[in-house]
């Protein structure tokens, strides 16, 4: 089971539970997160999401390299990739504020799933790193735009062009996240924060997500889908094939 579904109270707690792949996102893993979401949004008596991951060492490595190696060396073209956003971008459009409780090391795309939720509550031992570009590539799922209005342009340059790994302390002081919390108390601190937020009425909450949503969308205007055309242009090209192979190698 790629993902676990636990209640805490009015939460619903989704834990990723890929050991094997350092919690990497598949296609499968994406399909299960948006009904997971989709479903405790239908649920009247749910006010919030956390998600959360198993391990200390790997909150969500990036996507999962055993599935793009496959598309790339079969020439499918990127589609599978760029399709698994559809799913995902529930968590940032459903009406349940959702908080990523990030308990170890965030890559690739993994940042752009952090990037889908409301609020991101870090420990201290833990880092992240947008290396999309030492994979040869550019975000797929929305995660340049995203990153451009958490943190600014100058922070996202940084970020994006050196792929450099930032520690906890780093990525709150540019407001990448906004709690950073000692190891193991990410989950306790989320579900503090959820509990805060069933304390308001859900019809509230749910419309102020809403209009939180309408504002970016409309100063996003097409961004989302200039920044996907460059990824798949960016796809299978020589810098990426080159990291795949190296990749593995190293892996052995």
């Amino acid at each position: 089971m790629s993902l676990r579904i636990d209640r805490s109270d009015a939460t619903v707690v989704l834990t990723i539970d890929r050991p094997t792949t350092r919690n990497a996102i598949d296609a499968d893993l994406a399909r299960r997160l948006a009904e997971a979401a989709s479903e405790a949004a239908a649920d009247p008596a749910a006010r919030a999401i956390v998600l959360a991951a198993t391990g200390e060492e790997s909150f969500v490595s990036g996507g999962d390299l055993n599935e793009i190696a496959k598309h790339v060396r079969d020439d499918g073209g990127p589609k599978p990739v760029l399709d698994m956003y559809e799913p995902l971008l529930v968590l940032e459009s459903g009406d349940l504020p959702v908080i990523a409780a990030v308990s170890g090391d965030v890559y690739g795309g993994g940042c752009e799933l952090i990037l889908l939720c409301d609020m991101v509550i870090m420990e201290s031992h833990a880092s992240l790193a947008f290396r999309h570009a030492r994979m040869g590539l550019s975000p797929a799922w929305g995660g340049m735009t995203r990153l451009l209005e958490r943190v600014g342009p100058v922070e996202a340059s940084r970020l994006l062009f050196t792929a450099e790994k930032i520690d906890a302390t780093e990525a709150q002081r540019i407001g990448l996240v906004g709690d950073v919390v000692a190891k193991g108390q990410a989950l306790t601190r989320a579900l503090e924060r959820a509990a805060s937020i069933a304390k308001n009425a859900r019809a509230v909450i749910a419309a102020q997500k809403r209009a939180l949503r309408v504002v970016r969308q409309a100063r996003r205007g097409n961004s989302i889908e200039l920044e996907r055309a460059v990824f798949a242009e960016l796809w299978a090209g020589p810098a990426h094939r080159a990291a795949i192979e190296g990749f593995f190698r190293r892996r052995g």
